[in-house]
């Protein structure tokens, strides 16, 4: 949503837009809001098949014993390797996407839930930057215990580690410039709204 074009809207009638204007501007407010839920449903959704599809095959593997099935005992990396995320998504799914109902009434209350979804989109960021901080030196213990185990080449570890820390470097980046040039002005701008709201 252009947080600019909702506050110049908001300052062109001096902080007290007629009813048209409220209208239009909770009725933007909605679409955003439902788009961003509906979005974040199926996203949540997508990281939790694919999260449980390679679970439900290290299952598979044990279960039928193959000649080069886990053996937990020496590969205990895969446990917190598989679990890690899908406790960042279930603490997501309970704590970072907030289920109240779009604005359907006055401004200022849809101005605080236009911030109260861009505080839970900063706490997913969050959530996610975490899990990778706990995630990243467990990876690398991981791919130890598969050069240990023999399923891994010593020389093949280290173009694993790169690839792998690589793309967990890339990902921080990229939610980092997003908190910080998406969010954090979002938030500052709902703020300066609100505190106008209030003053009126």
């Amino acid at each position: 949503m252009n947080y600019e074009a909702l506050q110049s809207a908001w300052r062109a009638h001096a902080n007290n837009p007629s009813a048209a204007a409220s209208a239009y501007l909770i009725n933007e407010a909605q679409a955003e809001l439902a788009r961003r839920r509906v979005h974040l449903r199926g996203l949540l959704v997508f990281v939790g098949v694919m999260l449980t599809i390679p679970l439900a095959l290290m299952g598979l593997d044990i279960a039928t014993g193959q000649a080069d099935a886990i053996d937990l005992g020496r590969e205990w990396g895969l446990i917190p390797f598989a679990l890690i995320p899908f406790a960042a998504l279930i603490l997501i799914a309970r704590r970072a996407a907030p289920p109240a109902p779009a604005p359907q009434g006055a401004l200022l209350d849809t101005f605080r839930a236009l911030r109260a979804d861009n505080a839970a989109a900063r706490l997913r960021i969050l959530i996610i930057g975490a899990s990778m901080l706990v995630f990243a030196p467990l990876l690398f213990v991981l791919l130890g215990q598969l050069v240990a185990v023999g399923k891994m080449a010593p020389y093949e570890m280290g173009s694993a580690a790169f690839v792998l820390g690589g793309a967990l470097a890339l990902s921080a980046l990229w939610m980092g410039v997003k908190y910080a040039t998406q969010l954090a002005p979002e938030r500052r701008h709902l703020d300066a709204l609100i505190a106008q709201y209030e003053a009126a």
